[in-house]
């Protein structure tokens, strides 16, 4: 695959996944803090290979033998070896245990449970050379129900479909022969559908139809995973608070959220600086501005190194 190939390819799976990163960041602060993203995939070659089947009085979904050709990228992770950076070829392989209840018609929406375990499994096509053994598994996903059931959802007779799971509603376990995630308290994942065939629709004992389709996929948590005996940087991130005409503004409380849900607060000082030392990253954080006299815009920001020009202009009184 060419470079240009894969960048196409990589541009066209940011697009995809946009309403993915999107709900999860939304979802995610309502409940406790943003989960970041750390991987990504999407097909090599474009096919049919997810597969719903409706078995009459139950269905499975799972990907065609052999698993689905994918290049999988990890994001935001500190210490990566290097054979792991960038576009890594791998399988995808998704399995599923029987699931009994049949979907729903809400709103012209389809939602098919898979009401039993859901396994999604990346292997990387050659062992990376990292560690001892035979290293491959770049990511596996283990998915039961909680709170809620996850399913598969989409537009009554459209061709594309989504499988959005999150933590605390389902059980989502990661393990990975090359990071740890220990230190997590959010999972989050979504898989998207594209050239559903035939269309979504109800079958047999209204379950869905029998269909194919291609997919891509995205993967987050809060905090991101880390390396095994990397220890994660500290950074400093500050910056000016500043009245609509440009001049500093003392006594403004600065309140800076981490990925964790972690917060911090300070005051400004007489030119209107704040300052926030020994933030780990790779994580997203959240930082606020309240002032008695004036409004301003939360800044939601990805720091990869110290970065003092985290300015905000009041908005007006």
């Amino acid at each position: 695959m060419s470079y240009y190939d894969f960048y196409t390819k990589f541009n066209k799976l940011l697009l995809v996944c946009a309403v993915f990163g999107a709900f999860f960041s939304a979802s995610a602060l309502s409940v406790k803090a943003q989960t970041t993203t750390f991987a990504q995939f999407f097909e090599r070659n474009g096919t049919q290979d997810f597969v719903f089947n409706n078995n009459t009085t139950n269905a499975t979904f799972n990907t065609v033998g052999g698993g689905s050709a994918i290049l999988f990228i990890y994001q935001n992770i500190s210490g990566l070896n290097a054979s792991l950076q960038g576009g890594q070829n791998a399988h995808l392989f998704i399995t599923t245990t029987t699931t009994t209840t049949p979907a729903t018609l809400l709103v012209n929406t389809l939602n098919q449970p898979l009401d039993q375990t859901v396994v999604i499994s990346i292997l990387r096509d050659t062992p990376a050379p990292v560690g001892t053994g035979a290293r491959t598994n770049l990511l596996t996903a283990t998915i039961t129900t909680a709170t809620a059931v996850p399913s598969i959802a989409g537009p009554n007779t459209g061709n594309s479909a989504n499988f959005t799971v999150t933590t605390p509603d389902n059980n989502i376990t990661f393990t990975s022969d090359f990071v740890t995630f220990a230190a997590t308290t959010q999972r989050n994942l979504g898989l998207s559908f594209s050239s559903v065939t035939p269309q979504l629709a109800l079958g047999t004992n209204n379950f869905l139809q029998s269909f194919t389709a291609a997919g891509a996929g995205t993967f987050a948590s809060n905090p991101p995973p880390t390396v095994p005996g990397v220890t994660a940087a500290a950074v400093t991130v500050g910056g000016r608070v500043l009245t609509p005409t440009g001049r500093g503004l003392r006594n403004a409380l600065v309140t800076l959220t981490e990925a964790d849900g972690t917060t911090r607060t300070v005051l400004t000082g007489n030119s209107g600086l704040f300052s926030f030392p020994d933030l780990t990253i790779p994580q997203t954080i959240v930082v606020t501005v309240r002032s008695k006299s004036y409004r301003f815009m939360p800044r939601v920001f990805s720091p990869d190194g110290d970065f003092n020009e985290l300015d905000f202009m009041a908005l007006g009184k």
